[in-house]
Parts: C-alpha cells; sequence; structure tokens
C-alpha cells in the first residue's frame, strides 16, 4: 500500500492560516491539545464536555463543535464530529494541523457478526474500507488499522473498568442502505465484526498524517442476512457509550 503521489494545491496548514487572517488571530490561537475525544454522537459529545469541564473554543469554523477541557493536569480535544468518511477525513486533518497527536474516535456501528448484540462495546483493529475517501490517502488501500500502542492502552483501560469488550475489524461504507446480503455475508467472512461509516477513512487519515488514533464502536444495531434489528432507543446503547467514553478519558489521564 502506498500513498498516493502529487501535491495538493492546499493543505490543512493553509487553511489555519487563512483562518487566523480572516479572525484577525495568531496562527499559535488555532491550536488543539494533543489528545483529542472525537465522537459523532451529541449525548457522548455532551457527556466528555461535562467530564473535563471543557468549554468551546471561538475560531473552530464548525459553531459549537469543539471544546477544550482538562483532566487532572492534562488538557483535551473534545469534537462533534460530523457523520461519514469524508467528515471523517476533512476534521481530523485539520485537528490534526492544530496539534492533535492521540485521536480517540467513539462511534456507533451495526453488528454483522451474530454474536454481537446493541449495547456490546467492539475494539477495532482497523477497517476495511468500502467507502470512497481513503483512495485518495492511499493507493489500493482495502484496510486500515489502528494504532497498536494506543489500542493497547485504551483496551487496557475498558479491562480496569470492568468492561467486556470485542475486539475486531469494521467494514466501512459510504451507503448504509446498500448494504446488501452479498457484501454482508462477504466482510463477515474477511473478519469484520461491525459497520459503520467513518472508521476506514478516519484511520487512513491517521496513518498518512502520522498520528496515533483508535477507535471504540457501541453496537447500535445488527445487520444480518434476513433483517435489520434497530437497537437505538435500547438503555444498553447509551449506557455502553459512557461506559466507552470513560475508559477513554482515563486512557488519556494515563
Amino acid at each position: 500500500m502506498q500513498k498516493q503521489r502529487g501535491h495538493s494545491v492546499f493543505d490543512p496548514a493553509e487553511f489555519r492560516a487563512y483562518l487566523a487572517e480572516r479572525l484577525g488571530k495568531p496562527e499559535s490561537e488555532i491550536a488543539v491539545p494533543e489528545d483529542l475525544v472525537f465522537t459523532y454522537h451529541p449525548r457522548i459529545f455532551r457527556a466528555a464536555v461535562t467530564q473535563s469541564t471543557a468549554k468551546p473554543v471561538d475560531w473552530y469554523i464548525y459553531r459549537d463543535r469543539m471544546y477544550i477541557g482538562t483532566l487532572v493536569d492534562r488538557q483535551v480535544g473534545i469534537a462533534h464530529a460530523m457523520i461519514g468518511a469524508p467528515a471523517a477525513a476533512m476534521n481530523p486533518e485539520e485537528l490534526i494541523s492544530y496539534g492533535a497527536r492521540r485521536v480517540y474516535e467513539l462511534g456507533f456501528a451495526g453488528a454483522i457478526d451474530p454474536v454481537l448484540e446493541p449495547g456490546d462495546i467492539v475494539v477495532l483493529k482497523g477497517a476495511f474500507s468500502d467507502e470512497g475517501t481513503s483512495k485518495h490517502y492511499f493507493r489500493g488501500g482495502t484496510w486500515f488499522g489502528s494504532s497498536r500502542n494506543l489500542t493497547r492502552r485504551l483496551e487496557k483501560s475498558l479491562r480496569e473498568g470492568g468492561m467486556k469488550y470485542t475486539l475486531g475489524d469494521a467494514w466501512t461504507t459510504d451507503a448504509p442502505y446498500r448494504e446488501t446480503r452479498e457484501k454482508v455475508a462477504r466482510y463477515r467472512r474477511m473478519g469484520a465484526r461491525v459497520v459503520n461509516m467513518e472508521s476506514s477513512a478516519f484511520f487512513a487519515v491517521s496513518k498518512y498524517r502520522r498520528v496515533e488514533a483508535t477507535s471504540v464502536q457501541i453496537v447500535s444495531d445488527v445487520v444480518s442476512e434476513e433483517k435489520w434489528y434497530p437497537g437505538f432507543h435500547r438503555e444498553k446503547v447509551n449506557e455502553r457509550g459512557k461506559d466507552a467514553l470513560s475508559a477513554v478519558l482515563r486512557t488519556i489521564k494515563g
């Protein structure tokens, strides 16, 4: 797997300079901490903000979606990400340019492994790319992995909190309404346990920009060859999301 060649016409550092100029701020103020919580779910975002007593920054272009808080003596960024692979690449691109070095993705995913059910926690080893974003970073890339060291630390934190979890891969797709029976079976055979819309692009950008990234997913529904079983409304799903967040915050605290 090789990086895509060619220089981009502009990069996140140039956008940072543009943003600072437009706001009349020094570039040094367009900055985030090295540890960044990156979540797509508003409840998890609000819980992270509360637990880190975070405050919104006044320069982020996506209003009210970027906060900075403190865990003991360590600063942490809290980003409310937009869903889908393009956003899961563009947002980290910018935030990495602004200083993020360890990024923790918290997402919700559909189970394609029949042993999983809504509310289960899955730590990702990596993700299979069935989306159109990651190919712009790596030629021929079909699977992108999490950072081993950061993932081991996250697993340790989950175990210390007494939380059960499954370690496995995700299948990432752009088209949730085209999760065909054939694709469900194929990606399960390849080793995927869950399906989502972001993780392969998220891991591809992290690899490209050489930062550490890990991901924990909460099963919110089940996608089988026979039927779709929604579980978004279950209290267990919400509670496990909070548990996963607690594990991430413990990991950041060290």
